[in-house]
Parts: C-alpha cells; sequence; structure tokens
C-alpha cells in the first residue's frame, strides 16, 4: 500500500486539528533539526489530544460507535480494519472472517478467542499485536 493511500480513521478525525494538518504539511520544507524538533512537537499534540478526548468522553469513541450500532462482532471489527490493510493482510482478513463464521454457524456460540484469532496470525503480527496491548496497558497505568 502507498503512503498516499492511507485513510484517516474515526480516532484520527476525533482528535484532528488544521493546525496540526498545517505543521505537517510544512515539515518537508524545513531543515533536518527543525523536521525532527516539529514532527515530535506534532506527535506529542495529538497524543495529548487522544490522551483529552478520552478523559472528557468517559464511554470512548471506540464503544460510542460500535455498540449505537449494533458492531460488536470480532467479524465488524476485521471488517473496519480491512480497507486500512494491504492486500496480503486484507486476504488474510477475510480468511479470519470466513473461519470466523464457519465456527459460529457450526456451534451456535461465540466464535474464537482472542487468543485463538491471534494464534492465526504470522510471528510478526503477532508481535506487533503484543507491542500494541503493552503500549496500551502502559497508557492505562498512568
Amino acid at each position: 500500500m502507498n503512503e498516499r493511500d492511507l485513510k484517516l480513521t474515526d480516532l484520527d478525525y476525533a482528535i484532528a486539528d488544521h493546525h496540526i494538518q498545517m505543521l505537517k504539511a510544512a515539515i518537508p520544507y524545513m531543515e533536518i533539526p527543525q523536521q525532527r524538533t516539529f514532527s515530535l512537537f506534532v506527535k506529542w499534540n495529538e497524543l495529548k489530544r487522544t490522551m483529552d478526548f478520552f478523559e472528557e468522553n468517559d464511554m470512548g469513541m471506540m464503544s460510542v460507535c460500535s455498540l449505537d450500532r449494533g458492531h460488536t462482532s470480532a467479524t465488524d471489527m476485521l471488517e473496519a480494519v480491512k480497507p486500512y490493510a494491504n492486500q496480503k493482510e486484507q486476504e488474510l482478513i477475510d480468511m479470519m472472517s470466513r473461519l470466523i463464521a464457519n465456527r459460529q454457524n457450526r456451534s451456535g456460540r461465540s466464535p474464537f478467542s482472542m487468543d485463538q484469532l491471534l494464534s492465526i496470525l504470522p510471528p510478526e503480527q503477532q508481535s506487533r499485536f503484543e507491542t500494541i496491548q503493552l503500549v496500551m496497558q502502559t497508557l492505562g497505568q498512568i
């Protein structure tokens, strides 16, 4: 996937600020030391805006978006993630969605646990997910 093809998520829109976008657009035109400084400033500002967003919205955007529309299954989550994936990852998501659907149809019970879904992923993607989990746990302790 080309970097120019990246799409914004609901979280990006919730924490977005046109001033930050203006700074991002200006960064390539700065000297290298200034690029580093402004890039760190932008990312810190986005992190701060994210933390503020969740302090102001106790329910959190994710629960509001998913629960209000009735989208709470693992399949719904995979479909929400799919547009941001590259072609190979989209194929993997399709495979996981089919596995979930087949298992749910056969058993009539809840499909897979998160650990079972992760076990299907390649080691590199498992590592990325574990890193994200660690970051989320760390942020939860702050």
